[in-house]
């Protein structure tokens, strides 16, 4: 009896374990598909080791204002009196999770402040010894790590397919295989900086909001068409007002969810140039007259 209590625990051990391993593997996956919409989502328990060291976007910053400072305590506050620090030496982590020289031109230390006067795209770490005495007897290295999100580069077109960039009004827009759809496409517009330990980042990673906006080129009247899609698809209701031919462009503004950074805007391209889509209203009926 002892012997088969046994075996049933070493039975039911293997499945277990094995079970908690794929369980642990699928939280790894989600963590790492998670898509980032909040400043919050660049923070892991605002560990400087693992993400942002802060949860509230004081941490992120945009390519075009990345400019900073950082600011130890100037004194150790764990005993009583406090001990006035002597003095910092700071440093920046390299892409391989090492301390080393700040960015020449771009980081200035004076004792206990760091003013970073603009960062790369990517992630940041920043290193801090304070030192105190007049033997400078350091304490512990702490880290302070910061995301700079890099310019978009946009583009926009319609599939050289797409039989014709005409119709009728009075058809409405053309739909199934002869549906005129906008794409857009998004990159970083420069590589993102890494250090070995934090997340490896795509533009997939982030949340994007997508405006597409439609421009009458008699009138310049510009007119949000879709929002919050890659895409766009023409659906013009069919019309029987009659009137002048029209010519639209098109363009799509592309954004990060989590903060705003900028514009970036691409007009729709068809066969490398801007797509100029024309709708004809319905004529009126012509009149018979005898001669």
């Amino acid at each position: 009896m002892k012997i088969a209590t046994f075996e049933m625990r070493r039975f039911l051990l293997i499945p277990v374990t094995c079970l908690l391993m794929v369980l642990m593997a699928m939280s790894t996956t989600q963590v790492n598909a998670q898509t980032i919409k909040l400043p919050s989502d660049l923070s892991v328990g605002n560990d400087p080791k693992q993400g942002t060291s802060t949860s509230t976007g004081s941490t992120l910053f945009c390519a075009a204002a990345s400019g900073f400072t950082l600011k130890s305590t100037t004194a150790d506050n764990s005993v009583t009196p406090a001990v006035n620090y002597t003095s910092w030496a700071w440093s920046e982590l390299d892409p391989a999770g090492t301390a080393g020289a700040l960015p020449a031109g771009t980081a200035t230390a004076t004792n206990e402040k760091l003013v970073v006067t603009s960062a790369t795209p990517g992630w940041h770490t920043y290193q801090v010894i304070a030192s105190t005495g007049t033997a400078g007897c350091p304490a512990d290295p702490v880290l302070f790590t910061v995301f700079v999100l890099p310019d978009l580069s946009i583009t926009s077109s319609i599939d050289p397919s797409t039989p014709s960039l005409t119709y009728c009004a009075a058809s409405g827009a053309p739909t199934g295989a002869n549906a005129i759809t906008l794409k857009s496409a998004v990159s970083f517009a420069t590589a993102l900086r890494t250090i070995t330990g934090l997340r490896s980042l795509a533009v997939t990673n982030f949340d994007l909001t997508y405006v597409w906006t439609k421009e009458d080129l008699a009138t310049g009247t510009k007119t949000t068409v879709g929002t919050n899609a890659a895409t766009y698809t023409v659906d013009d209701a069919a019309s029987s007002t009659g009137g002048a031919e029209k010519k639209y462009k098109y363009s799509v503004q592309v954004a990060y969810t989590m903060k705003t950074c900028g514009t970036y805007t691409a007009t729709t391209q068809y066969n490398s140039t801007d797509a100029t889509i024309t709708v004809t209203p319905k004529p009126g009926a012509p009149t018979i007259t005898i001669e």
